[in-house]
């Protein structure tokens, strides 16, 4: 019989296209777009090579591996320089110095090349769009929203940046939705993410933008379709967990338990599980449904509840708070009910009346000959 070769999985993902990268970046789907552009570069083109570096780049400076983000950045930087994108090689650099000194260092590296750059090619145009939505960002870092938007609107005008065939658009009105946010804008936010997904149906982080928007409106309906909306993208135990306590400030309590208890029988299959683990989504579920449950007056059941959380992820500080909490607060009720505070307070009242010289044997007398009535 003859021998059967296999792709390695570099090998297979080598052969997608780059944009199959963006579509997994743009669903939140960080690690799995950080795989596939490592793979890209062992047999990318020229031309994709200093795109890919700059994605790796940015997607490992957002998972807080700053050292190896400087590292690609700087290869980056050479690559676009190379294919004569000078404007985004300037870029890559100011990226650096933002990690390594803070945004306002890079702040001034992206304003010396805006100084000394033209608009008079499509191709400048292109990359200077670019740079002024990455400025935009620099000035949200530093609270100055106001030059935020501006540089976003000049941005616009320069028409859409672009990663090899990746439209950046939404990127720019994703911005301006943060910027308006950050100035209690909320009616502005809210268009700016719309655009963004006009220009861009599966941008995750504009879906998700919108739930706490809509809340803040009271369009509670509108919130729901918004967790729908982002959870078809990327389904995340978060946004069930959003989406039932949605469902009980509606009056719709059972319908939100469904939901918890469909998720726990089936755990979204979310990326973090990669960092985090399943039990740690699957926990998530179990805490929003003893939350929940708590709310009604089930405390029991919200007991239950978390032991299940606990069973999941043993060292989750929110479930053992939780946990004590509920706890504490069926104590206090076996106590109410038997009238024990009442009784307490009564016999330290005849106590303090008589202020005898031995205080427990008094009170132990007292109990004993119902001088204080039990209740």
């Amino acid at each position: 019989m003859s021998r059967v070769r296999t792709e390695s999985m570099i090998q297979r993902l080598a052969k997608k296209p780059i944009t199959e990268g963006f579509d997994l970046w743009d669903k939140d789907y960080l690690l799995g777009a950080l795989r596939l552009f490592q793979c890209k570069l062992e047999s990318s083109p020229p031309f994709e090579v200093a795109p890919c570096l700059e994605a790796i780049a940015t997607i490992l400076h957002i998972i807080d591996e700053a050292d190896d983000a400087v590292d690609h950045y700087n290869l980056a930087s050479d690559k676009f320089n190379i294919i004569q994108k000078t404007i985004i090689g300037s870029m890559m650099k100011a990226k650096v110095a933002e990690i390594t000194d803070g945004p306002e260092a890079a702040l001034k590296l992206v304003n010396d090349v805006i100084e000394k750059s033209t608009e008079t090619t499509a191709k400048d145009k292109i990359q200077l769009g670019r740079l002024y939505t990455y400025r935009a960002d620099l000035h949200g870092k530093m609270k100055k929203f106001a030059e935020g938007l501006a540089d976003c609107e000049k941005a616009l005008s320069l028409g859409p940046g672009r990663m090899e065939a990746h439209d950046l658009d939404y990127v720019t009105h994703h911005q301006m939705g943060n910027l308006h946010q950050a100035l209690d804008n909320i009616a502005e936010a809210e268009k700016s993410y719309m655009q963004a997904l006009q220009c861009r149906k599966q941008h995750f982080l504009s879906s998700e933008a919108l739930i706490p928007i809509k809340q803040h409106q009271n369009d509670l309906e509108g919130a729901l379709q918004c967790i729908n909306d982002a959870f078809e993208l990327h389904p995340k135990a978060n946004l069930l967990r959003q989406k039932a306590f949605l469902l009980s400030e509606m009056g719709r309590d059972e319908e939100g338990l469904k939901v918890i208890d469909e998720g726990i029988a089936n755990p979204p299959h979310e990326e973090t599980e990669a960092l985090s683990g399943h039990s740690s989504s699957t926990a998530t579920l179990y805490k929003s449904k003893a939350a929940i449950l708590a709310d009604a007056g089930r405390l029991d059941e919200a007991r239950t509840a978390l032991q299940g959380a606990l069973e999941q992820d043993p060292g989750d500080a929110e479930a053992v708070r939780m946990s004590a909490d509920i706890s504490t607060t069926l104590s206090r009720e076996y106590l109410s009910a038997n009238g024990i505070p009442q009784f307490l307070d009564a016999l330290v009242k005849h106590l303090l009346t008589h202020k005898p010289e031995d205080a427990i044997g008094f009170m132990v007398k007292a109990i004993e000959t119902d001088a204080v009535p039990l209740p």
